[in-house]
Parts: C-alpha cells; sequence; structure tokens
C-alpha cells in the first residue's frame, strides 16, 4: 500500500490552494491543466495524480496563495493599463 500514488481531488486542491472550487473548474479549462487520472462518482469527481499537480506548480507558481495570484493579477492589470 506505500506504493500507491498520492491522489488529490478538487475538495484538496481547494484546500491546497485556498481557492474556491469555482476557480478551480474555471482554471481547470486550459490545457496547461493536468489532466485528471480518472472520474469517480459517476463522472462528477475529478482526480488528480499528486504528482501532476506539483509539476504543476512548480511551472505555476503563482496558483499556490492567495497573496501570489493577487501580486500578478495586479502585474497582469499593470501591463494593461500601460
Amino acid at each position: 500500500m506505500n506504493n500507491f500514488p498520492k491522489i488529490l481531488s478538487i475538495a484538496d486542491l481547494t484546500n491546497r490552494w485556498n481557492m474556491p472550487r469555482q476557480s478551480i473548474h474555471e482554471r481547470i479549462k486550459y490545457r496547461d491543466f493536468p489532466e485528471p487520472i480518472i472520474f469517480v462518482s459517476n463522472g462528477r469527481t475529478a482526480i488528480f495524480l499528486e504528482t501532476d499537480i506539483v509539476d504543476f506548480e512548480e511551472k505555476n507558481p503563482w496558483i499556490t496563495t492567495p497573496e501570489r495570484r493577487e501580486r500578478r493579477q495586479r502585474f497582469i492589470y499593470s501591463l494593461i493599463n500601460k
């Protein structure tokens, strides 16, 4: 059982990133988000490998905390309003 990979659901990601479920569902629509390894509960619940999520976080560090997301949003806003 120790070799079983760690898996994460949308609920786990909401806790991990302190982000609303709706925001995570919106993010999943982008093509750079990891693909779920399986859907459970009659196809309603996506399950992700933790290693895929860690790789995603390394490529997108801004997603991991509300503060980082806000800084990124302010940066993008400053670029648009130049």
